[in-house]
């Protein structure tokens, strides 16, 4: 069986949440004027909202926004324009309740009033009603089309409400009618990247780090969306900027790493991932993903190191003993791997992954009912985990158990109909049975996929020649070895991207992002956009 290691802890999969304010500090005629305070609960952009009126900055805000907002009321004493000014003191004087009722009543009187609607939109915001506060906003846009503001805000909205698609359209109005307002162009990046356009949201990000070169979380989303877009370099690039510019920045120095272990190069992501922890001693990413980097490396003795200082951090995490368990099983440490394991699952019952671990450990100890009831629990709580069936089926064929080896074995090929191994040891079970012409159909399928295999093997081969090519400055050998790796196996996204860097290092930038696309498709982790 291969050795496994643990996937990535990251931090950073919707990084909108390291801004706590929608709008940036603006300097219309006042002191100091901040934009609605929007902040953020844990867990990415689906819990967003409007924060409270916090030390009343927006108060301040709708101050400065009287001078800012092309207020042309006019001077007449009509009812609606005295609620409306009725209003604005009511602001002031931090009675935003009061103030919405007064803004309510003139809108009554004068549903046409586009101030008014502006005013309780915002202020609905402030109080986390976005849908209310969308739909003034609207109202305003109606009223007001060209005001480039109505639409930043609208678009705003629409983001924190979960909607990229409403969201990059207003926001396209914004950048259309204010092209310098960096802001705009961050949010409708987020958007763009959200809606899966990719290529769009990095040009809408590097828009807004053009206008807005001191704002770090810009950097940082810019990162992320280089790296959708299988430009490492850049990203790893943008995530240096990020650090630079807002030190402690822990999120964009997790994402670094994750970069650097994506290029291969554990010990500069071993470095990011121990610059984190020593910002923040329990990052618990960090820990995790130090460990990952280290197994990478090879280190497996730094990586149980690791691990059990995580275990003395969080003692109750499953997440923590799988990962030891793993890292002690990479170390050939199968008792203490085996304790850590079962110490998961008493933790975490439905880790199947560490049922499947454990059973592992005990057909390598050769017990074998243990392993096939590990097996079988792995199986029970992930119904299509083919290496489990698998697993389960060399279990009872090595007992005897030929039909239930065969059940198993054809269940693994349901969800891993590419596995030659299954089809061979398949084969070798029909075989046992005496079903000669069924074992020849696997016999033939197995030694097909294992010269796809084989290929696949060859260009992995090819892939590790073409970076070792780019580290020496040879471009030209890499771009060849990229090209051989991808006709060897054109699923292969990884060839991909980095016949793109090598690309991009050319000046061929057409050609660059034709090969991104191409990563793109054939790309798992992508398939969802």
């Amino acid at each position: 069986m291969k050795k496994r290691s643990p996937g990535p802890a990251s931090a950073g999969a919707g990084s909108a949440g390291t801004r706590n304010a929608v709008a940036p500090d603006l300097r219309d005629g006042v002191t100091i004027v901040r934009g609605a305070e929007l902040s953020l609960r844990p867990g990415g952009p689906e819990l967003l909202r409007f924060g409270c009126l916090r030390s009343y900055v927006a108060v301040v805000f709708l101050i400065g926004l009287i001078t800012s907002f092309v207020l042309a009321t006019p001077p007449d004493k009509t009812k609606a324009d005295q609620l409306y000014r009725s209003a604005l003191q009511l602001v002031e004087k931090r009675q935003p309740e009061a103030a919405i009722e007064q803004l309510r009543s003139a809108l009554k009187l004068n549903p046409e009033h586009a101030d008014a609607h502006f005013q309780l939109g915002f202020l609905l915001g402030t109080q986390g009603k976005l849908t209310d506060a969308v739909q003034e906003f609207e109202a305003t846009s109606r009223l007001r089309p060209d005001n480039a503001l109505v639409y930043y805000y609208l678009g705003t909205a629409h983001w924190f409400l979960g909607d990229a698609d409403s969201s990059a359209t207003a926001l396209q109005s914004a950048v259309k009618l204010m092209p310098q307002h960096a802001p705009s162009h961050y949010y409708l990046g987020l958007a763009r990247r959200k809606a899966g356009k990719v290529p769009e949201a990095v040009e809408a990000l590097r828009k807004a780090t053009t206008l807005d070169p001191s704002n770090g979380e810009a950097y940082h989303d810019l990162g992320l969306a280089l790296q959708d877009n299988f430009q490492l370099d850049d990203a790893i690039t943008a995530f240096k900027k990020a650090v630079e510019l807002k030190p402690g920045f822990t999120q964009a120095q997790n994402d670094l790493g994750l970069a650097l272990v994506r290029k291969r190069d554990p010990e500069a992501a071993i470095a990011a991932f121990r610059d984190v922890l020593k910002d923040d001693a329990r990052n618990i990413a960090a820990h995790h993903n130090l460990g990952m980097a280290l197994i990478q490396k090879g280190d497996f003795a730094g990586a149980v190191e690791v691990y059990r200082n995580l275990v003395q951090l969080v003692p109750d995490s499953a997440e923590a003993r799988y990962n030891l368990g793993l890292a002690l099983k990479n170390q050939d440490q199968l008792d203490a791997a085996a304790t850590e394991l079962r110490q998961a699952i008493s933790l975490r019952p439905t880790l199947h992954e560490a049922h499947y671990t454990l059973g592992v450990i005990l057909l390598q100890q050769s017990k074998l009912e243990e392993a096939a009831s590990a097996f079988r629990a792995a199986i029970s709580g992930k119904a299509d985990y083919a290496e489990a069936q698998y697993a389960l089926g060399t279990v009872l064929q090595q007992q005897g158990r030929l039909d239930e080896a065969i059940e198993a074995f054809n269940a693994a090929l349901k969800y891993a109909p590419d596995a030659p191994e299954i089809h061979n040891t398949l084969g070798n079970a029909l075989r046992q049975k005496g079903d000669r012409q069924g074992a020849q159909k696997e016999f033939a399928e197995a030694a097909r996929l294992n010269k796809k295999k084989s290929n696949m093997q060859a260009a992995v081969f090819a892939l590790n020649t073409g970076v070792a090519r780019l580290k020496e400055g040879n471009l030209d050998a890499a771009v060849e070895r990229f090209q051989a790796a991808i006709q060897l196996d054109s699923d292969n996204a990884e060839a991909y991207y980095q016949l793109a860097a090598v690309l991009d290092r050319m000046g061929r930038k057409e050609a660059a992002q034709q090969a991104r696309n191409q990563g793109r498709q054939v790309d798992p982790r992508t398939q969802k956009n």
